[in-house]
């Protein structure tokens, strides 16, 4: 499962977006990846570019249209907060990701 991460909020909340299943409270997120999306329209393709630290982070919470859910609900954006060893990853990966990269976490 991968959660795709946009930005830190001021509140400590961690927004992004989920794929394609329901990550639920509980989950242990062990990886900060990356990847990259080359070509142009209609011809995109992503580039995996691998895993860039290890982390171990439990999902405490998800906010979801300012409700509190038990789930981070497939197809979705959400603001999740993290307790455990790797937040500090995530920010560094975040500020020195690139246009057209993108980053997000992993179980």
């Amino acid at each position: 499962m991968d959660f795709q991460i946009d930005r830190f909020e001021p509140s400590g909340l961690i927004v992004g977006r989920n794929g394609y299943a329901d990550i639920p409270l509980g989950t242990v997120f062990v990886a900060v990846t990356k990847c990259r999306v080359d070509g142009k329209s209609p011809e995109l393709s992503t580039v995996d570019l691998g895993d860039v630290a290890t982390i171990e982070l439990r999902l405490t919470e998800v906010q979801w249209f300012r409700r509190s859910l038990e789930v981070i609900p497939n197809g979705h954006a959400a603001g999740i907060r993290l307790e455990g060893m790797g937040l500090e990853a995530i920010a560094a990966a975040l500020a020195t990701k690139r246009d057209r990269e993108f980053i997000s976490i992993r179980t």
